[in-house]
Protein backbone atom coordinates (compact mmCIF):
# COMPACT_ATOMS: atom_id res chain seq x y z
CA UNK A 1 0.00 0.00 0.00
CA UNK A 2 1.23 3.27 -1.18
CA UNK A 3 0.59 6.73 0.93
CA UNK A 4 0.57 5.29 4.36
CA UNK A 5 3.61 5.52 7.27
CA UNK A 6 5.43 2.52 8.03
CA UNK A 7 4.17 2.09 11.46
CA UNK A 8 0.37 1.53 9.77
CA UNK A 9 -1.10 -1.24 9.69
CA UNK A 10 -3.41 -1.93 7.15
CA UNK A 11 -6.37 -4.26 6.68
CA UNK A 12 -8.18 -4.38 3.06
CA UNK A 13 -11.69 -5.49 2.95
CA UNK A 14 -12.73 -6.87 -0.76
CA UNK A 15 -16.33 -6.91 -1.89
CA UNK A 16 -17.84 -8.40 -4.95
CA UNK A 17 -21.05 -8.16 -6.14
CA UNK A 18 -21.96 -10.85 -7.95
CA UNK A 19 -22.33 -13.29 -5.99
CA UNK A 20 -22.10 -11.62 -3.14
CA UNK A 21 -19.41 -12.00 -1.12
CA UNK A 22 -16.67 -10.30 1.18
CA UNK A 23 -12.96 -11.31 1.76
CA UNK A 24 -10.00 -9.47 4.48
CA UNK A 25 -6.57 -8.97 3.86
CA UNK A 26 -4.40 -8.55 6.76
CA UNK A 27 -1.11 -9.44 5.41
CA UNK A 28 0.69 -7.65 2.56
CA UNK A 29 1.89 -10.21 -0.60
CA UNK A 30 5.56 -9.79 -1.01
CA UNK A 31 6.64 -11.98 -3.86
CA UNK A 32 10.42 -11.43 -3.14
CA UNK A 33 9.65 -13.43 0.41
CA UNK A 34 10.42 -16.77 0.97
CA UNK A 35 6.60 -17.00 1.64
CA UNK A 36 5.24 -15.75 -0.83
CA UNK A 37 1.71 -16.78 0.31
CA UNK A 38 1.23 -15.75 4.19
CA UNK A 39 -1.57 -16.21 5.82
CA UNK A 40 -4.13 -13.69 5.25
CA UNK A 41 -2.36 -12.73 2.06
CA UNK A 42 -5.04 -14.39 0.20
CA UNK A 43 -8.46 -14.20 -0.53
CA UNK A 44 -10.38 -16.43 -3.28
CA UNK A 45 -13.80 -16.01 -4.94
CA UNK A 46 -15.18 -18.70 -7.00
CA UNK A 47 -18.14 -19.17 -8.98
CA UNK A 48 -17.37 -15.19 -10.31
CA UNK A 49 -19.80 -13.85 -12.76
CA UNK A 50 -17.16 -11.99 -14.56
CA UNK A 51 -19.59 -10.37 -17.19
CA UNK A 52 -21.49 -8.23 -14.72
CA UNK A 53 -19.36 -8.59 -11.74
CA UNK A 54 -17.48 -5.62 -9.80
CA UNK A 55 -15.42 -5.17 -6.73
CA UNK A 56 -15.29 -2.43 -4.40
CA UNK A 57 -12.11 -2.13 -2.01
CA UNK A 58 -11.83 -0.29 1.93
CA UNK A 59 -9.03 -0.02 3.67
CA UNK A 60 -8.68 0.49 7.46
CA UNK A 61 -5.82 1.40 9.86
CA UNK A 62 -6.48 -0.69 12.66
CA UNK A 63 -9.92 0.06 13.61
CA UNK A 64 -9.26 3.40 12.15
CA UNK A 65 -11.40 3.80 8.50
CA UNK A 66 -9.77 5.47 5.84
CA UNK A 67 -12.02 5.24 3.11
CA UNK A 68 -13.20 2.88 -0.01
CA UNK A 69 -12.90 2.70 -3.74
CA UNK A 70 -14.97 3.27 -6.49
CA UNK A 71 -16.61 0.10 -7.77
CA UNK A 72 -14.36 -1.87 -10.19
CA UNK A 73 -15.98 -3.73 -13.33
CA UNK A 74 -14.05 -7.30 -13.37
CA UNK A 75 -15.09 -8.34 -17.09
CA UNK A 76 -11.63 -6.62 -18.89
CA UNK A 77 -9.48 -8.15 -16.23
CA UNK A 78 -10.96 -11.36 -16.48
CA UNK A 79 -10.73 -11.92 -20.33
CA UNK A 80 -9.60 -15.10 -21.92
CA UNK A 81 -7.98 -14.92 -24.87
CA UNK A 82 -8.93 -18.55 -26.77
CA UNK A 83 -6.12 -17.79 -29.27
CA UNK A 84 -3.69 -18.67 -26.44
CA UNK A 85 -5.62 -20.23 -23.60
CA UNK A 86 -3.58 -20.19 -20.15
CA UNK A 87 -4.64 -22.28 -16.71
CA UNK A 88 -4.44 -18.63 -15.17
CA UNK A 89 -4.44 -14.89 -15.64
CA UNK A 90 -2.10 -12.66 -13.53
CA UNK A 91 -3.38 -9.03 -13.66
CA UNK A 92 -2.03 -6.02 -11.15
CA UNK A 93 -4.57 -3.52 -10.51
CA UNK A 94 -3.78 -0.14 -8.22
CA UNK A 95 -6.73 0.89 -6.56
CA UNK A 96 -7.12 4.76 -5.25
CA UNK A 97 -8.90 4.83 -1.45
CA UNK A 98 -10.66 8.04 -1.19
CA UNK A 99 -11.96 9.30 1.75
CA UNK A 100 -16.07 10.51 2.11
CA UNK A 101 -16.12 14.17 1.25
CA UNK A 102 -19.66 14.89 2.38
CA UNK A 103 -21.40 13.92 6.04
CA UNK A 104 -25.16 13.96 6.50
CA UNK A 105 -25.10 17.65 8.45
CA UNK A 106 -23.54 19.25 5.49
CA UNK A 107 -26.28 17.76 3.12
CA UNK A 108 -29.06 19.20 5.75
CA UNK A 109 -27.67 22.42 5.74
CA UNK A 110 -27.63 22.75 2.17
CA UNK A 111 -31.18 22.06 2.05
CA UNK A 112 -32.29 24.53 4.71
CA UNK A 113 -30.49 27.30 3.43
CA UNK A 114 -30.64 27.56 -0.78
CA UNK A 115 -27.47 30.32 -0.16
CA UNK A 116 -25.70 27.57 1.47
CA UNK A 117 -26.04 25.54 -1.81
CA UNK A 118 -23.79 26.56 -4.54
CA UNK A 119 -20.80 26.89 -2.22
CA UNK A 120 -21.42 23.43 -1.34
CA UNK A 121 -21.58 22.00 -4.85
CA UNK A 122 -18.38 24.34 -5.19
CA UNK A 123 -16.55 21.92 -2.95
CA UNK A 124 -17.62 18.99 -4.67
CA UNK A 125 -15.82 19.87 -7.29
CA UNK A 126 -12.46 20.14 -6.11
CA UNK A 127 -10.05 17.05 -7.90
CA UNK A 128 -10.04 14.12 -5.05
CA UNK A 129 -6.63 13.37 -3.71
CA UNK A 130 -6.69 9.10 -2.34
CA UNK A 131 -5.68 8.98 1.25
CA UNK A 132 -3.62 5.65 -0.55
CA UNK A 133 -3.54 3.41 -3.29
CA UNK A 134 -3.95 -0.16 -2.76
CA UNK A 135 -2.10 -2.67 -5.64
CA UNK A 136 -3.86 -5.85 -5.80
CA UNK A 137 -2.82 -8.87 -7.95
CA UNK A 138 -5.56 -10.82 -9.27
CA UNK A 139 -5.14 -14.18 -10.80
CA UNK A 140 -8.20 -15.54 -12.96
CA UNK A 141 -8.29 -18.98 -13.08
CA UNK A 142 -10.67 -19.79 -16.12
CA UNK A 143 -13.41 -22.51 -16.05
CA UNK A 144 -14.00 -25.17 -18.67
CA UNK A 145 -17.32 -23.47 -19.55
CA UNK A 146 -16.09 -19.97 -19.56
CA UNK A 147 -13.46 -20.90 -22.29
CA UNK A 148 -16.00 -22.33 -24.42
CA UNK A 149 -18.18 -19.28 -23.79
CA UNK A 150 -15.37 -17.10 -24.73
CA UNK A 151 -15.14 -19.15 -28.04
CA UNK A 152 -19.03 -18.82 -29.05
CA UNK A 153 -18.77 -15.06 -28.79
CA UNK A 154 -16.03 -14.79 -30.67
CA UNK A 155 -17.93 -17.14 -33.42
CA UNK A 156 -20.62 -15.19 -33.40
CA UNK A 157 -18.99 -11.99 -33.67
CA UNK A 158 -17.13 -13.52 -36.72
CA UNK A 159 -20.48 -14.65 -38.29
CA UNK A 160 -22.15 -11.50 -37.58
CA UNK A 161 -19.16 -9.69 -39.68
CA UNK A 162 -19.13 -12.42 -42.61
CA UNK A 163 -22.95 -12.02 -42.79
CA UNK A 164 -22.79 -7.82 -43.02
CA UNK A 165 -19.58 -8.25 -45.24
CA UNK A 166 -21.93 -10.84 -47.58
CA UNK A 167 -24.79 -8.12 -47.53
CA UNK A 168 -22.39 -5.17 -48.08
CA UNK A 169 -21.15 -7.39 -51.45
CA UNK A 170 -24.83 -7.99 -52.70
CA UNK A 171 -25.47 -4.05 -52.38
CA UNK A 172 -22.41 -3.23 -54.50
CA UNK A 173 -23.13 -5.72 -56.93
CA UNK A 174 -26.70 -4.52 -57.24
CA UNK A 175 -25.73 -1.10 -57.46
CA UNK A 176 -22.83 -1.97 -60.56
CA UNK A 177 -25.79 -3.89 -62.17
CA UNK A 178 -28.26 -1.43 -62.20
CA UNK A 179 -25.81 1.33 -63.24
CA UNK A 180 -24.22 -0.77 -66.44
CA UNK A 181 -27.37 -1.69 -67.49
CA UNK A 182 -28.81 2.29 -67.48
CA UNK A 183 -25.53 3.43 -69.14
CA UNK A 184 -26.62 4.68 -73.04
CA UNK A 185 -23.25 4.32 -74.16
CA UNK A 186 -22.81 0.62 -73.31
CA UNK A 187 -19.68 -0.68 -75.61
CA UNK A 188 -20.02 -3.54 -77.86
CA UNK A 189 -16.71 -5.12 -77.48
CA UNK A 190 -16.52 -7.52 -75.57
CA UNK A 191 -12.58 -8.23 -73.64
CA UNK A 192 -11.48 -11.57 -73.84
CA UNK A 193 -9.47 -12.51 -70.86
CA UNK A 194 -6.46 -14.91 -71.56
CA UNK A 195 -7.11 -17.67 -69.04
CA UNK A 196 -4.22 -18.07 -66.21
CA UNK A 197 -4.27 -22.18 -66.92
CA UNK A 198 -4.11 -23.19 -70.28
CA UNK A 199 -7.16 -26.25 -70.66
CA UNK A 200 -6.32 -29.61 -70.95
CA UNK A 201 -2.83 -29.11 -69.08
CA UNK A 202 -3.80 -31.91 -66.75
CA UNK A 203 -4.24 -34.68 -69.86
CA UNK A 204 -0.45 -35.36 -70.76
CA UNK A 205 0.19 -37.99 -73.37
CA UNK A 206 1.32 -40.76 -72.34
CA UNK A 207 4.75 -42.05 -72.86
CA UNK A 208 5.94 -44.75 -74.70
CA UNK A 209 7.46 -47.31 -73.54
CA UNK A 210 11.33 -48.30 -74.17
CA UNK A 211 12.69 -51.16 -75.50
CA UNK A 212 13.41 -53.46 -72.35
CA UNK A 213 9.59 -52.29 -71.15
CA UNK A 214 8.61 -54.09 -74.47
CA UNK A 215 10.72 -57.09 -73.94
CA UNK A 216 9.55 -57.64 -70.29
CA UNK A 217 6.15 -57.22 -71.27
CA UNK A 218 6.52 -59.90 -74.28
CA UNK A 219 8.45 -62.07 -72.26
CA UNK A 220 7.60 -62.54 -68.84
CA UNK A 221 5.44 -59.17 -68.00
CA UNK A 222 1.56 -60.24 -66.78
CA UNK A 223 -0.44 -60.25 -70.18
CA UNK A 224 2.86 -62.81 -71.80
CA UNK A 225 2.32 -65.93 -72.79
CA UNK A 226 4.69 -67.47 -70.74
CA UNK A 227 3.09 -65.83 -67.43
CA UNK A 228 -0.23 -67.03 -68.67
CA UNK A 229 0.88 -70.40 -69.15
CA UNK A 230 2.30 -71.05 -65.64
CA UNK A 231 -1.21 -69.73 -64.63
CA UNK A 232 -2.91 -72.07 -65.99
CA UNK A 233 -0.84 -74.87 -64.74
CA UNK A 234 -1.04 -73.56 -61.33
CA UNK A 235 -4.61 -73.77 -60.76
CA UNK A 236 -4.66 -76.60 -62.63
CA UNK A 237 -2.87 -78.92 -60.39
CA UNK A 238 -4.89 -79.82 -58.37
CA UNK A 239 -7.35 -81.26 -60.75
CA UNK A 240 -4.17 -83.09 -61.79
CA UNK A 241 -3.24 -84.59 -58.34
CA UNK A 242 -6.84 -85.23 -57.57
CA UNK A 243 -7.51 -87.47 -60.34
CA UNK A 244 -3.85 -88.81 -60.64
CA UNK A 245 -4.59 -90.18 -56.89
CA UNK A 246 -8.15 -91.81 -57.73
CA UNK A 247 -6.72 -93.64 -60.83
CA UNK A 248 -3.94 -94.96 -58.66
CA UNK A 249 -6.37 -95.95 -56.13
CA UNK A 250 -8.26 -97.62 -58.72
CA UNK A 251 -5.94 -100.03 -60.29
CA UNK A 252 -2.91 -100.24 -57.94
CA UNK A 253 -4.79 -99.91 -54.55
CA UNK A 254 -3.90 -103.35 -53.44
CA UNK A 255 -0.42 -102.12 -52.98
CA UNK A 256 -1.77 -99.69 -50.17
CA UNK A 257 -3.16 -102.60 -48.31
CA UNK A 258 -1.55 -103.74 -44.45
CA UNK A 259 -0.31 -107.38 -44.96
CA UNK A 260 -2.05 -109.82 -43.12
CA UNK A 261 -1.39 -110.44 -39.39
CA UNK A 262 1.20 -113.25 -38.30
Amino acid sequence: MEGLPETAKPIVELQLSSPIEEGTLTQIFDPLNNDPSPEGSIVSFKGVETSNATLTVSAKDLDISLGSSIPHDLAPICSINPMEVKDEYVTELPIAIVEALATAESTEEGKDDPAQAAPAAAATAEPIIPVCTVTLRITYKPSPQDQREELYEILNKASQRKATALENLRKISMTLARAGGDSPTKSSSTTVAKPSVKPGFLNKKPKEPTRLEKLYERTIGPDSILRKSLGFVIVGRNYFIFFGAITFFHFKGQLLALPPPV
